[in-house]
């Protein structure tokens, strides 16, 4: 008897701390949400309304996502997979500084794109410890359950960034207001940092899990998901670089217009975050073909007024793919493991960001061809989803696995010829900076010895 009382308390005292570290991460999602929207929405329109053009924005993006993609090569090298409080809480806070001091170095292109690049780099750490935390502490139901309810939340507080946002950019005029939505936005920023100390510290114990080899399957399914991702994230973020130029340049809509694009596709995601924890895999199949279609429905549609509507669309199906690539992997956390799953979740959109950028940037000299290599990048992940993922093919599941197979093959050896190449040339411009360091030396040393001869008249 005294044994059953015993368990029934310990289960009780598990489900009180688990229902706290759920209300930790919901409240930190729900106050994060409103920083998030306030300072990456304001952010293009702060540089457009500051003279800076698309390729500009372009170039800008690229380098945040080149530094983002070293620290997160690095974060996997060399960074330890047990996550900690501490280490959460310091790149939480971080990140939000860093977002702070944006709009102190938009006078300075080179400082702007140092502190921008290192801004959106800082959110890949957050990111990825988050994920991690969350996947260590949850199951998968749970884990799915935890990860509607905080993208509701910060839905939600989304839009109340983007109304405040939008209210000031309407009501207000001058650069001052710019600087007050970030202040706001750092403000409330740190509140969601305040959450993170308060989390119960059990939520940081199980980070380090047990690993099953979980084989080639286990690994083409991981490495798939995020060649997916990439793809549909890429033009995704390459159509919000461009929509916003699109509206103000070409459209000249006011930026109080520009600002409800964010709005809108955050006010969608709200009940969608729902919509979409419930269903099957399949029914994914339709958020990847709204999201393919988007970049040349914004393109062709001239009214400004008719954006807000197709910014609904497509914050409903940017929610379901996101959910998608939740719900796999965290069903591979024991083949991968848990700080891997989290890193390749995290690190999709930096390297979608990288890729985006480059090509939006090759591009740039025509709108209309950021626009079409927007849909092609949604092209070529509807492609691969729909013949390499069983729950999306509309081919043989034989054909599907067939090219699944060849997929990761296929990346698994670009990987290694691009690793291989990319050292191979560090090590080369090493060698050349030696060597040029050496010669340098050598010649002040002659020169040197040459003027003591003269001088001495030797």
């Amino acid at each position: 008897m005294k044994n059953t009382v015993f368990r029934q308390s310990r289960v009780a005292s598990f489900r009180f701390k688990l229902g706290l570290v759920f209300f930790s991460f919901s409240a930190e999602a729900l106050i994060a949400g409103f920083y998030i929207a306030v300072t990456r929405s304001i952010t293009p329109i702060l540089l457009i309304a500051s003279g800076y053009r698309l390729e500009d924005i372009l170039l800008i993006n690229g380098f945040a996502g080149l530094f983002s993609l070293v620290i997160g090569l690095a974060l996997y090298k060399y960074g330890s997979r047990r996550i900690s409080k501490l280490k959460l809480l310091t790149v939480h806070v971080l990140e939000r500084t860093m977002w702070f001091t944006i709009p102190f170095m938009v006078g300075n292109r080179a400082l702007l794109t140092l502190v921008y690049g290192l801004a959106v780099a800082s959110t890949l750490p957050t990111s990825i410890y988050m994920q991690t935390t969350i996947l260590s502490s949850f199951n998968n139901i749970e884990y799915r359950r935890i990860v509607s309810v905080r993208t509701a939340l910060a839905s939600f507080s989304s839009i109340l960034g983007h109304v405040f946002v939008v209210l000031t950019l309407a009501t207000l005029s001058g650069q001052g207001k710019y600087l007050g939505l970030y202040e706001t936005a750092f403000g409330i920023g740190v509140l969601s940092s305040v959450i993170i100390a308060l989390t119960p510290k059990n939520a940081f114990k199980n980070s380090v899990t047990m690993v099953r080899n979980g084989g080639f399957e286990a690994e083409a399914k991981a490495t798939n998901t995020f060649i997916l991702l990439v793809a549909i994230l890429s033009s995704y973020m390459l159509l919000n670089m461009a929509w916003t130029p699109r509206i103000m340049y070409d459209l000249k809509a006011p930026d109080y217009i520009a600002a409800s694009i964010g709005f809108a596709q955050t006010a969608a995601a709200i009940g969608s975050s729902f919509f979409w924890a419930n269903r099957g895999n399949g029914t994914y199949r339709y958020a990847l073909i709204m999201l393919t279609s988007m970049p040349l429905l914004v393109y062709t549609t001239l009214e400004p007024r008719l954006h807000i509507a197709l910014a609904l669309m497509y914050g409903f199906s940017i929610v379901g793919v996101n959910l998608y690539a939740a719900r796999m992997y965290s069903g591979l956390v024991g083949e991968i493991g848990v700080f891997r799953a989290g890193l390749l979740l995290a690190s999709t959109g930096s390297f979608a960001l990288t890729l985006a950028s480059i090509i939006g940037y090759t591009v740039s000299a025509a709108s209309s061809m950021v626009f079409l290599a927007s849909a092609i990048l949604g092209i070529a992940g509807l492609t691969i989803a729909l013949t390499g993922f069983p729950e999306f093919a509309i081919i043989p599941k034989n054909y599907v696995q067939l090219y699944s197979k060849i997929m990761y093959q296929t990346s698994i050896s670009s990987y290694n010829l691009a690793a291989y190449a990319i050292s191979e040339s560090a090590k080369t411009s090493l060698r050349i900076v030696g060597l040029s360091i050496t010669l340098m030396l050598l010649f002040i040393i002659y020169r040197t010895l040459y003027y003591i001869t003269i001088i001495t008249g030797g």
